[in-house]
């Protein structure tokens, strides 16, 4: 029993660490693609799109890159690109920018006790009263 035990144990270790390296070698790769119309994006979306590991897809055609971020080796990006036909430069490499957190939503102020708002919605009274919220 304490075999089984042992060897669960060690296999989920082995799966955490796993997931924690994934997590460490997110990349943001920035490449120089020529992206001269449509087709050109179409196409080099359609061979970006088929690879695994990859969480976000940016081209910008004024300028003619593509930035990707995800768990991908930068040289095996910038093979399967020029397999395709396409030629790119890898422009930069680094780690991603953390999410931004979102504000927090302000509490409208209470001017009176004869309206209430709730869930978005304003229940009035059939008083005229004269509101600075409304």
């Amino acid at each position: 029993m304490r075999d089984i035990w042992l060897n669960s144990s060690l296999v989920f270790t082995s799966l955490s660490l796993l997931c924690f390296f994934r997590l460490a070698a997110m990349k943001k790769i920035v490449l120089k693609v020529c992206i001269n119309c449509q087709k050109c994006k179409r196409d080099l979306l359609q061979v970006v799109t088929k690879l695994t590991g990859i969480d976000k897809i940016e081209v910008d055609t004024d300028k003619g890159t593509l930035t990707v971020v995800g768990i991908i080796d930068p040289a095996c990006l910038t093979n399967k690109i020029r397999k395709s036909g396409k030629i790119a430069d890898i422009i930069s490499v680094g780690p991603p920018k953390p999410p931004e957190p979102k504000p927090e939503p302000k509490p409208l102020p209470a001017c009176c006790d004869h309206c209430q708002i709730i869930a978005g919605a304003a229940i009035f009274s059939t008083e005229i009263i004269n509101c600075s919220i409304l």
